[in-house]
C-alpha cells in the first residue's frame, strides 16, 4: 500500500472517530439538558407545592385573628377581601376564602328538602336530587329517580355509591345522571363541608330561592345586606311569617371556611383547596385537604382528599 493511501485511511478513520465523538458529545449534552430540565421542573414544582401551602397556612392565621368576636360573616369581611396575586420567593401565590354558609350543604338533612328546588332553579333536572340523596345514604332502597347498589354494579366498570357523606364535589360527577356539564353549573352553589345553615349576607340568590322558598323575603334579604351586616337577631324580622323551619335554616356566621390557593413557579403551578373549621374564638383547624393538578395551560383538576390532617 503506497503511503498516500495510507494517509488516506488514516484521515478517514481520524474523521470517523471525530464523527462519533461528536455525535456522543451531543447525545450526552441532550440528556444532561434533559436532566437538569427534570431537575429544574422538579424543584420548581416543590417550590409552587410549598408556596401553595403556605397560602393556605396564611389564610388559617388570617381568619382566626379577624373572625374571633360574633361578628356575621359577609362578603367584606376581613378574610374574604381579595389580596390579588401576590409575588413571594421564586414565584407567586394567590389565595381566596369564603364561608361554606354561602353555599347549600350536600350532606345537611335539615337543607336536603332545598336541593331539587336549587336544581331547578340552576336549569337543571330535579329529579338528579333522588340519584344524589341514594349516593349518600346508607340503605340500598332507590328513590323513584335514584339509583342504588345493584344500577351501579351493572355499569361498566361497576361501581360502589358511597353511602355516606361525599368527599369532594367531584365525586358527584359518579352519580347516576351528573356529568361534567351538571356539576359546573352546580358547584358553585353547593358544598360538601358540613356546614347545617345557610348564611343570609352571603349566599346566592338561587340558594336563598331554594331554602326560603319565597320570592319577596328573598329580595327582602339582599336589600337588608345591601345596606349592612345582617345579624342572627335581624332574620325574623326581615323573613316576616316564614316557617321556623325556614328561619332556623339561615345563619349569619359559619363554623367552615373554605380556602382554596394557586401558585406558580416558572411554568409549573400548584393549587390546593381546603376546609377549615373555624367556629368563633377558636383556632381554625383544617378538616379537608384536595390538592389539584394543574399545567400552565389547563384548568386545575381534583386529584386526592384527606380529611382530618394537613396533606404531607
Amino acid at each position: 500500500m503506497s503511503r498516500r493511501r495510507e494517509r488516506g485511511v488514516v484521515l478517514l478513520a481520524a474523521v470517523t472517530a471525530l464523527a462519533l465523538m461528536s455525535a456522543m458529545a451531543v447525545g450526552v449534552a441532550r440528556v444532561s439538558a434533559i436532566d437538569q430540565r427534570f431537575t429544574w421542573r422538579a424543584l420548581a414544582a416543590l417550590q409552587a407545592d410549598a408556596l401553595a401551602r403556605s397560602g393556605i397556612a396564611v389564610a388559617a392565621v388570617v381568619l382566626g385573628e379577624t373572625n374571633a368576636g360574633d361578628a356575621p360573616d359577609t362578603l367584606r369581611s376581613p378574610w374574604a377581601r381579595d389580596a390579588g396575586r401576590q409575588r413571594l420567593g421564586p414565584g407567586w401565590v394567590e389565595v381566596g376564602v369564603e364561608d361554606a354558609g354561602r353555599r347549600l350543604d350536600l350532606g345537611a338533612p335539615e337543607l336536603a328538602d332545598a336541593l331539587p328546588r336549587l336544581l331547578a332553579l340552576l336549569g337543571l333536572d330535579a329529579g338528579l336530587a333522588d340519584a344524589i340523596a341514594d349516593w349518600v345514604d346508607a340503605d340500598d332502597a332507590p328513590r323513584p329517580r335514584g339509583a342504588e347498589r345493584d344500577w351501579y354494579l351493572a355499569r361498566t366498570p361497576p361501581r360502589l355509591p358511597r353511602n355516606g357523606a361525599c368527599a369532594t364535589l367531584g365525586e358527584l360527577t359518579l352519580v347516576r345522571g351528573v356529568d361534567a356539564g351538571v356539576l359546573r353549573r352546580l358547584a358553585p352553589h353547593v358544598t360538601v363541608a358540613g356546614e347545617h345553615a345557610i348564611n343570609p349576607n352571603t349566599a346566592s340568590r338561587e340558594v336563598l330561592l331554594a331554602v326560603v322558598q319565597d320570592v319577596g323575603a328573598v329580595e327582602r334579604l339582599l336589600a337588608a345586606r345591601a345596606r349592612g351586616p345582617i345579624a342572627d337577631a335581624d332574620v325574623p324580622d326581615v323573613l316576616g311569617e316564614a316557617p321556623a323551619a325556614v328561619r332556623d335554616a339561615l345563619r349569619t356566621r359559619s363554623q367552615h371556611y373554605l380556602v382554596h390557593a394557586r401558585a406558580e413557579v416558572g411554568e409549573v403551578q400548584r393549587a390546593v383547596e381546603a376546609t377549615l373549621w373555624a367556629p368563633g374564638g377558636l383556632a381554625p383547624e383544617v378538616v379537608a385537604w384536595q390538592p389539584l393538578q394543574a399545567d400552565e395551560r389547563r384548568a386545575s383538576v381534583p386529584d386526592t382528599v384527606r380529611r382530618g390532617t394537613l396533606a404531607p
